[in-house]
């Protein structure tokens, strides 16, 4: 695995890279498709999410771009990559918190739990990880939901 990794020094602040195995991960994993992480706030305070490292892009191609190519294809796939190094989270409540409260992410932590070859263990994974933390019985938790279907205050131990 060709990864680059830079150790964490006493004195350096993580609060801008992703932790992996204890030190900042600046490049995608060779061979993996995403990540499960945990973020924890200032205020000990938790979130745990997936993130794509690419994302696949269709581009419907014109009859004029298909002739000078030569292709008959319709349409383009390519990959873009994600705003993975910079990502903080999908949860609204965790963003606005950050944007009020704390903009300089100082006390945050940013960790990568778990890497993921394909799409259905990263949504795999998220899930199992969220059912095994409670995290839509905890108030420390910002999660609201878990895939979508199963929402905090909706589902009662």
């Amino acid at each position: 695995m060709n990864i680059r990794l830079k150790s964490i020094g006493m004195m350096e602040s993580t609060n801008n890279c992703w932790i992996m195995d204890g030190k900042c991960l600046y490049d995608k994993p060779e061979g993996f498709v995403g990540y499960i992480y945990h973020i924890q706030d200032d205020q000990n305070r938790h979130y745990w999410g997936k993130k794509l490292f690419e994302f696949s892009k269709k581009k419907i191609l014109s009859k004029k771009a298909r002739k000078e190519s030569g292709t008959r294809k319709r349409i383009e796939r390519s990959k873009i990559q994600s705003d993975w190094l910079d990502y903080w989270s999908s949860s609204k409540e965790l963003l606005e918190y950050i944007a009020m409260a704390n903009p300089n992410k100082l006390g945050f932590k940013r960790e990568i739990i778990k890497l993921c070859k394909n799409k259905e263990s990263l949504s795999y994974w998220e899930t199992a990880i969220l059912i095994q933390n409670n995290a839509l019985f905890r108030e420390d938790c910002y999660n609201g939901n878990i895939n979508g279907k199963w929402f905090k205050g909706k589902i009662h131990e």
